[in-house]
């Protein structure tokens, strides 16, 4: 009931204030905004206002003592007035509080910007300006407390160094700060979806949709690994690089304990609602032009039409408008007569056989698993497959930064260059070769619009136990798999400080 009267809140005003537990100590704070309307980048009408009413019903969730819930949906389009909005909703924050920032917008940065120079559009379609990283961080450095920046744009990665190329700048750096972006900094992710509701039109974002299985009862808290009823930022970043493939999930700190969302394990029933589909897993995320099937397998919890979508890849980017749909018929003449893609209740195992037909085949595939009730679609499910050619030499290149000091808040920052999509070993050595600690273990590579094309890894400094590297000389050792050849090259040598 409460989740339906918030809903019916947001959506017939444009600000919103919902309290809950005022008066306790340590209490939690957020605010919500979106931008959907502009003057120079297209409308993403209704998607930033459905990530919004995403976003406000997962935090209202849980146990999260939550004090003040601020939505903001359409309207803002200043920076003044995001700093009012700001500094409004976490006026009463103590060192104590946690305060929950969320935008949805349009972001804009390249490469060879400072990650600083990174801007999130505010627009109303009348009037429009950009709120920089920096200007971001001089606002939330005035409120005490720890500070939850959830960015849902365009190329956010930028401003922690994640998804670049060197340097690996990180704007928000310090043990007061917990960043998650929705993309590199080399990433779109404006991709969405909208379908009609009963009695409104709805849409939101991949990485929103996403993030709310994540961290919902909606979504089943599916980013709780171990059921202790905590969503480390850990976990959550962990369930959504398995969950969202459209563009790589990126935070800062890396490794991070800090409980992003906390429920009643023991009062959960463990039952999705309104859940659909449950339990997908697929067999390999690597194919090849020689096996080009992709097995995988879920559970219909209840009846559905089911259809899966093959996304390929153009210039780099994801190819949305030629993407393929395909409904699931294997029970078309069942229980639900003609009806294309309706499944029955139970567990399902499928085969996909991908059109790979070219000798020397090789790129990127997302595969979205879409279920569809009552004419409204939901992603239930969206892979990134990879498919390495059957031969070739990547040209392996490995960068990192000289130094770091993991106790000041600074991570080591690793561009690997690959021409080609592999599998990669990354191991952090002591330079007689000694391994501190892997970083990816022959795991599949997935796009990140890097130019020259590869990947980026972060090293927190900590072994895998979670203790703290000594201060010292180190190397990076990577190991890339193309078709029965293995190639390795070794970064030069950087320094763990202590200072």
């Amino acid at each position: 009931m409460l989740r339906k009267v918030l809903r019916a809140l947001i959506v017939s005003l444009g600000l919103c204030f919902l309290c809950l537990n005022a008066g306790a100590e340590g209490l939690n704070r957020a605010l919500l905004v979106g931008c959907d309307h502009f003057i120079s980048r297209e409308s993403t009408a209704p998607a930033s206002a459905g990530n919004v009413t995403r976003m406000a019903e997962a935090l209202s969730g849980g146990s999260m003592n939550l004090e003040t819930l601020i939505t903001r949906k359409g309207d803002v389009n200043s920076v003044a007035e995001l700093e009012g909005l700001i500094r409004a909703a976490f006026a009463d924050a103590d060192e104590q509080d946690v305060s929950y920032f969320y935008i949805s917008t349009h972001g804009e940065w390249e490469q060879g910007m400072a990650a600083g120079d990174m801007t999130l559009l505010l627009s109303d379609g009348n009037h429009e300006e950009g709120v920089t990283a920096a200007q971001l961080r001089a606002i939330f450095d005035t409120i005490p407390g720890v500070k939850v920046l959830i960015l849902d744009a365009c190329h956010s990665g930028a401003v922690i160094g994640k998804g670049v190329h060197p340097p690996f700048e990180n704007v928000f750096a310090g043990e007061n700060y917990k960043v998650l972006c929705s993309s590199g900094g080399a990433e779109e992710s404006w991709f969405w979806q909208a379908g009609e509701d009963e009695d409104m039109a709805v849409g939101a974002g991949y990485f929103s949709s996403a993030l709310e299985s994540a961290l919902s009862v909606r979504g089943g808290y599916g980013a709780d690994d171990n059921r202790d009823g905590v969503i480390t930022l850990t976990e959550l970043k962990r369930y959504l690089l398995a969950n969202h493939g459209a563009s790589t999930v990126r935070c800062y700190p890396e490794e991070d304990d800090f409980a992003v969302m906390r429920y009643d394990a023991e009062a959960y029933t463990g039952r999705r609602r309104d859940s659909v589909m449950e339990n997908v897993s697929f067999e390999s995320d690597v194919l090849t032009a020689q096996e080009p099937e992709a097995a995988f397998s879920f559970n219909m919890v209840r009846p559905a039409q089911v259809a899966y979508q093959i996304v390929y890849q153009e210039d780099g980017r994801w190819d949305f408008d030629r993407s393929e749909v395909i409904y699931d018929n294997e029970e078309r003449y069942g229980s639900y007569g003609d009806a294309q893609g309706y499944l029955s209740p139970g567990m399902k195992q499928r085969a996909l056989r991908l059109a790979l037909t070219e000798e020397g085949s090789y790129g990127y595939i997302l595969m979205q698993l879409i279920t569809t009730t009552r004419g409204v679609p939901s992603l239930s499910a969206s892979r990134v497959i990879c498919v390495p050619p059957q031969s070739g030499d990547p040209h392996l290149t490995v960068t990192s930064a000289g130094a770091f000091a993991p106790l000041k808040g600074e991570e080591l920052g690793i561009m690997i260059s690959h021409e080609y999509p592999c599998q990669l070993t990354v191991t952090v050595q002591t330079m007689e070769g000694k391994t501190v600690r892997r970083l990816a273990s022959r795991d599949a590579t997935r796009p990140e619009q890097l130019q020259p094309r590869g990947s980026t890894f972060c090293w927190s400094g900590r072994r895998a136990n979670g203790q703290m590297a000594e201060p010292g000389t180190y190397r990076i050792s990577v190991k890339a798999y193309v078709g029965d050849e293995t190639y390795e090259c070794v970064s030069e040598p950087f320094e763990l400080r202590t200072e």
